[in-house]
């Protein structure tokens, strides 16, 4: 098979690292330095840290804890949460994130992306695709329920140029029954972007079976590495 980044999702609530099932019932799985010095150790090819809370608690993410994660990885970092002006970007960019990762301002303001691209460059910007089904249709996951298409939130965010999608199955998080395989196909024809799929991985299996597919994107997971003996080199040693 061909090589593809095996990259591990670090979700942090402003206190620990947590991981959710469907986005829910958080549990607290660690200390982010502690684990981010584990994954470094493991020889990942990506590292993503996101504080799942900053947007909603209406705060910034902590710098301090955030360069200490980043300064444990010899690995790319992808940084998100809270992230609303220019100043944000740069102050994660400024303590050795290689990425930063948007979601409700994106939503928001697709011309903060415009900008934000045009000024930091496409590398620097991923998009956070967090992804529900209803009524047969695949939507973007939001706290106030608007309903929003993820091909027109994607085909958007293809058209300002950004860098990257890390797509998030919710029905899949945490849930550790395999990648939704239809989910993936149906973003790699709507993007040629390149694409993170997360949600489902609990066992080295589910990696191969969406490879199989023909996807080509990276494959990102948490609870495996959380929650099985599993390890990022024998999921590597599965997929390669």
């Amino acid at each position: 098979m061909l090589k593809v980044r095996l990259i591990p999702v670090m979700t942090f609530n402003g206190v620990s690292l947590v991981k959710t099932k469907q986005f829910t019932n958080a549990r607290t799985v660690g200390n982010p330095i502690q684990v981010a010095r584990v994954y470094n150790s493991r020889n990942v090819d990506e590292l993503v840290f996101v504080d799942i809370k900053a947007t909603e608690q209406g705060r910034k993410i902590n710098l301090p804890l955030v360069k200490k994660v980043i300064d444990e990885c010899f690995m790319p970092v992808t940084i998100g949460g809270g992230i609303r002006t220019f100043e944000d970007i740069n102050d994660l960019l400024g303590i050795g994130a290689d990425k930063v990762l948007i979601k409700s301002k994106a939503l928001q303001n697709p011309e903060f992306i415009v900008k934000a691209v045009e000024y930091f460059g496409s590398q620097c910007i991923s998009i956070a695709v967090d992804v529900i089904v209803k009524d047969r249709e695949y939507l973007i996951h939001q706290k106030n329920d608007e309903k929003v298409l993820m091909k027109t939130f994607i085909e958007k965010m293809h058209q300002c140029n950004v860098g990257e999608f890390v797509v998030n199955s919710v029905v899949c998080d945490g849930m550790m029954n395999g990648f939704d395989k239809i989910l993936y196909q149906n973003v790699s024809q709507i993007t040629t972007k390149p694409i993170v799929a997360v949600g489902g991985a609990g066992v080295p299996s589910h990696f191969t079976e969406l490879v199989q597919t023909n996807y080509n994107g990276a494959l990102a997971a948490s609870s495996i590495y959380h929650f099985t003996q599993y390890t990022p080199q024998e999921v590597k040693k599965n997929i390669e």
